[in-house]
């Protein structure tokens, strides 16, 4: 089908939710995906930090076909091999003693929000209240978008759900205010990536943990985007010497296969009692084969060292870049870094531009650049993207 025949149906049958860039992709290899001209394009955005092993792996590719031959999906009421075998990677060895498996990060958030309510209403305790950031994003259901701390994403969709509060990021002062007794529980990210690539600093998140564990508050980590290996850590927690109560995970889990899941510890992971919560789809035989090829790729081969040495030298590429009078700063984590410019120079422009020249790579909140290249990402295509991105930016 032509880029033109597929724009004419979506236009006219899907609903008007999403800003599109003028291409139809087809096909996908290692790092590259190819339109239907046959244009070739490096990913530096993997499906928003999803394809985390690229396209086509071999692994995934022959692990999914194997799984659809056996069984595709059954419910949640039986147990299956996959689902176990996932459990067991995510939970053996971790921080954490139980796990939810779902389809997407909103799902995830959603149920650590139920998880965290069940926990007190069991306790018999009246603490409804949550803390989230200004700027974060943890969703588009009704609860997550609340949650979010973007008033563009929940407030056409009044009367939201309430008891939730969003304080200033990495403002530990801000936060330590907002500590109420009725606050059940403080829900951060560590890097905001929606929000413009916004890392908090190693002392506001070890004070904020501090701060909460004072209190006896749940702290908890939206890890959607930047777990499960995406800044050089099986967690991003751990660069901060934290042990959160419960995280959310989803993005690069199923390694392009929709599968998300929380994970929580102690008392907080028995809150829930069979019919609390479920999901049809959630930890399906098709999605859990496909996380369990990212995890073991992540437990068992220098992946995760890799990703670390990118994301290092990709941060250095793009700092070098601050020569230019356009470039406000470069921030991230790993293979999660946003450029931010200065607003005469639109993102979204340079967002097409570079698509002209071959390069995907996303435009997020305060005009700033994001970059969440797949993993196999190699030294020399970051240097070629760098040399692009240059070549654009020093005309302004």
């Amino acid at each position: 089908m032509t880029y033109n025949k597929i724009k004419q149906f979506d236009n006219k049958y899907y609903f008007k939710t999403y800003s599109r860039q003028p291409l139809a992709l087809v096909k996908g290899q290692r790092t590259k995906l190819y339109d239907t001209n046959g244009k070739e394009y490096t990913d530096f955005f993997a499906g928003v930090a999803v394809n985390c092993l690229g396209y086509n792996d071999a692994e995934i590719s022959k692990t999914i076909a194997k799984q659809a031959k056996k069984l595709l999906h059954v419910s949640n009421h039986f147990y299956t091999e996959e689902q176990a075998k996932v459990l067991q990677l995510l939970l053996d060895g971790s921080d954490f003693t139980r796990a939810f498996l779902c389809n997407s990060g909103a799902e995830a958030n959603e149920c650590a929000l139920k998880l965290i309510r069940k926990y007190y209403y069991e306790k018999g305790v009246d603490k409804p209240v949550i803390i989230t950031a200004e700027s974060s994003f943890h969703g588009r259901t009704l609860a997550t978008a609340t949650l979010t701390g973007q008033p563009k994403y929940s407030l056409p969709f009044a009367p939201l759900p309430p008891a939730i509060k969003y304080v200033k990021y990495n403002d530990i002062a801000a936060l330590s205010e907002a500590l109420t007794p009725d606050v059940g529980a403080v829900l951060l990210e560590t890097v905001q990536g929606e929000g413009g690539v916004n890392p908090a600093t190693f002392e506001y998140l070890t004070a904020a943990y501090a701060l909460a564990k004072s209190k006896g508050v749940i702290f908890a980590l939206d890890e959607v985007q930047t777990g499960v290996g995406r800044t050089g850590k099986m967690y991003s927690y751990e660069h901060f010497g934290i042990i959160p109560d419960v995280i959310t995970l989803a993005k690069g889990l199923g390694g392009g296969v929709p599968i998300g899941a929380v994970l929580a510890r102690g008392a907080l992971a028995e809150a829930f009692k069979p019919g609390d919560h479920g999901s049809t789809f959630g930890g399906n035989p098709l999605a859990c084969a496909a996380a369990a090829v990212v995890l073991k790729r992540l437990k068992n081969t220098p992946l995760i060292n890799e990703v670390e040495q990118k994301g290092v030298y990709l941060n250095d590429k793009l700092t070098e870049l601050r020569v230019l009078d356009c470039v406000a700063d470069v921030r991230g984590i790993g293979l999660l870094v946003g450029l931010q410019l200065k607003g005469y120079v639109k993102g979204a422009e340079i967002v097409g531009k570079m698509l002209d020249l071959g390069y995907i790579i996303n435009c997020c909140s305060n005009n700033t650049l994001r970059f969440a290249p797949p993993f196999i990402i190699t030294l020399q295509e970051i240097d070629a993207m760098a040399d692009a991105l240059k070549g654009l930016l020093s005309q302004f």
